[in-house]
């Protein structure tokens, strides 16, 4: 039997080739036995902040990990003397890796399975080999924002093309989506196109289109609600209002929805007394006040209470979302070295990743109107067109697009105009008093 970790540090270990033998207690055997496996797992957690702010809480993207017990089933202390058992990238050092193998084909063929779904098939054969880009490819920032913009297209009721060829328009340009590490090791060195080699990464290739329709809806929601949970912090509550709307496709989260009926306020003073201490009754009373003291209903576009307030609910909800993930010894391509790394299976577990690291390098949020120099940016939509961006800092709400930066200098030039005869104004003012 192997080795393995023990719960205590008390130095009781099990000895390779040891027997079983009979035991005059229950106790007595589950001492010998008493062993635990530490487990990892990749997330996003709560934790509380050491920066001095006794109420305020960051993200941080660890490992997570059962703190080991003693023979008396108490826990040990952590040695590293910490606030909580999250340890972060900064604590474990390098955990923090990302490496995938980007290739992409050059054509998909739409099937039919034998389930009578749509799967789309890559062409590997003479003349449509695959396509290893070393420098020309998305990001992790690049491939979320890629995808978003997808399923907002996708979604729109405006959208004539079919999403069949939208999704195999974007394999084709970017990247194919699933089995990126085992289809990247089929196209090794000793790999023939002209052999049975290429129908195997055909048949491996090969991926249901409502899969991946499926997965673009999760991730897509998911940012959308963290667009609209970043625009909360700073009072811009358009993307927060509109979360819930319905697409062609997608439906986005009701979160926000309770923020958009205005609660009446019931006096502490209401009178009670013919209830006569009857919990029906003074429920009964209060339906009735409520009923004869309608609150007012805010403009369409505003909310009544405020979402800010439920921050902390918010932002655990939207936690709750992102999937976990594991981690593994890979080979780092550019390097050859080893690297400890994400596990990544498909284009999804990258954008999933990325955002997980967004929220993870996330300000606190009375700091996010402040100068935000965070590593990944943070993801916003062009106030114009709506396409999906990677802000380049914390003032940009317009995208490179020619046409929005028209926009974007109109309204500059409108702001500067009215600046001027403000002060106009008050120079006149000023003079006539």
């Amino acid at each position: 039997m192997a080795a393995t970790s023990p719960r205590s540090n008390k130095g009781l270990f099990i000895e390779n080739g040891m027997k079983l033998s009979r035991y005059k207690s229950v106790t007595a055997f589950c001492v010998t036995f008493y062993c635990f496996h530490e487990y990892f797992k990749l997330q996003c957690n709560r934790s509380p902040k050491t920066d001095g702010n006794a109420n305020g809480y960051e993200l941080t993207i660890g490992m997570r990990y059962d703190m080991p017990l003693n023979w008396n089933d108490e826990t040990i202390p952590s040695e590293a003397d910490k606030t909580t058992d999250i340890l972060g990238f900064k604590e474990i050092g390098g955990i923090g890796q990302l490496i995938y193998h980007p290739f992409r084909f050059k054509k998909y063929e739409l099937d039919i399975d034998k389930s009578d779904d749509y799967c789309a098939t890559p062409f590997c054969r003479p003349g449509y080999e695959p396509i290893f880009p070393k420098e020309d490819f998305l990001s992790g920032q690049g491939l979320l924002t890629s995808l978003c913009n997808l399923a907002m297209q996708i979604n729109s009721f405006d959208n004539k093309i079919p999403y069949t060829q939208l999704i195999m328009e974007w394999c084709t340009n970017n990247m194919h989506p699933y089995n990126i590490d085992f289809i990247y090791s089929e196209l090794n060195e000793s790999f023939d196109i002209n052999s049975f080699d290429a129908e195997m990464v055909e048949r491996d290739g090969t991926f249901e289109i409502n899969t991946f329709l499926d997965d673009l809806g999760k991730l897509y929601t998911a940012v959308m609600f963290y667009v609209a949970l970043e625009g909360v912090c700073i009072a811009d509550d358009e993307a927060a209002y509109d979360l819930s709307k319905e697409g062609k496709y997608f439906e986005g989260y009701s979160f926000f929805d309770k923020y958009k009926h205005p609660i009446v306020a019931i006096p502490d003073d209401l009178d009670y007394g013919d209830a006569k201490g009857n919990l029906i009754e003074e429920m009964r009373i209060d339906n009735e006040y409520i009923k004869n003291h309608p609150a007012e209903k805010p403009p369409i576009g505003e909310f009544a209470t405020t979402p800010y307030d439920d921050y902390d609910e918010l932002r655990n909800a939207l936690i709750d979302i992102i999937p976990e993930f594991t981690m593994k010894l890979k080979v780092d391509p550019r390097t050859n070295r080893l690297e400890f790394s994400t596990d990544i299976n498909s284009v999804f577990d990258i954008a999933w990743l990325t955002l997980a690291r967004m929220l993870s390098e996330d300000p606190a949020p009375e700091d996010k109107g402040k100068s935000d120099n965070r590593p990944e940016g943070i993801m916003i939509r062009c106030r114009n067109c709506g396409k999906f961006i990677i802000r380049k800092s914390n003032r940009q709400e317009f995208c490179d697009a020619e046409e929005c930066q028209k926009v974007r200098n109109a309204r500059k030039q409108k702001a500067y105009r009215e600046r001027k005869a403000i002060e106009k104004a008050q120079k006149i003012n000023k003079k006539a008093h």
